[in-house]
């Protein structure tokens, strides 16, 4: 397996997960940070576990970010759904948030990724309003944080239409998360004029395989041509942000930054 560095082989900002290797955030960190340009660090909490980093931990994170140039982009936990139709539950998703903002702040992340969940394709129109209403609320706590930059409050598509929370992305001056794995797996089948549309919005992009309804596996088992049409298009607009790998293991995530490779020289 390839393991050399690709930091500032594209205009974008290359970047993996947290978890490639079978072990924690930091160890992690430590291996993949002399490879790519930035590591989205997946956070979880429950009642029975939690990977949320310590001040030590964020200590040697911020080190480990000087030292080899990285930046990190923030995964919201998604134990909880911002768009619940329970008040205590959306209560307690805003002060977690807020707790991984402060927890975080020291690492100066890229972006923080918001799902919105509460939310099926085909819910009610009353479920759609109870829906709306309640991430209104979250986002308008999430926007009047102290000192947050609102732009690194980056929405990420799920297996909704992305149209319906683009106002609230506008209202609140957040930025998108464009999971195109996501698109692919929903069979959007106009997902490349989304991605044209949207993209001055993006500040993330999500790649992953999509193959037989599995997601978040290796780029081989894509389409060439899906691949092959979505870099055009990043190259042609000139995007500059993150597109991180979304996979969790360590031979899907070389294999994926290979691939990338080969289809950005071609």
């Amino acid at each position: 397996m390839n393991e050399k560095s690709i930091k500032g082989n594209f205009p974008f900002r290359l970047g993996c997960t947290s978890y490639v290797y079978p072990d924690d955030i930091l160890p992690n960190v430590r291996k993949m940070a002399p490879v790519v340009d930035d590591i989205e660090i997946v956070l979880f909490e429950s009642e029975e576990l939690s990977s949320f980093p310590d001040k030590e931990t964020i200590i040697e994170l911020a080190e480990l970010s000087k030292e080899y140039d990285i930046t990190y982009t923030i995964h919201f936990p998604t134990d909880l759904k911002a768009g619940s139709e329970n008040i205590e539950e959306r209560n307690k998703f805003i002060n977690q948030v807020k707790r991984v903002i402060n927890l975080t702040g020291p690492l100066d992340p890229y972006g923080f990724i918001l799902h919105l969940e509460g939310i099926e394709p085909y819910a009610s129109e009353q479920r759609k309003k109870k829906w709306r209403q309640a991430c209104i609320e979250v986002c308008r706590n999430i926007a009047e944080i102290p000192q947050l930059d609102c732009m690194k409050i980056c929405v990420e598509n799920l297996n909704y239409p992305v149209e319906w929370h683009i106002d609230l992305v506008e209202q609140y001056g957040f930025s998108l998360c464009l999971d195109i794995g996501h698109l692919w797996l929903y069979n959007v089948v106009n997902w490349s004029e989304l991605l044209r549309k949207y993209l001055p919005k993006t500040r993330i992009i999500h790649l992953h395989g999509v193959s037989y309804g599995r997601d978040h596996i290796s780029l081989k088992n894509s389409k060439l041509d899906n691949l092959k049409l979505l870099l055009e298009i990043i190259l042609e607009n000139k995007y500059q942000h993150v597109i991180s790998l979304e996979v969790f293991n360590k031979k899907d995530t070389f294999e994926s930054i290979k691939i990338v490779g080969e289809v950005c020289q071609k």
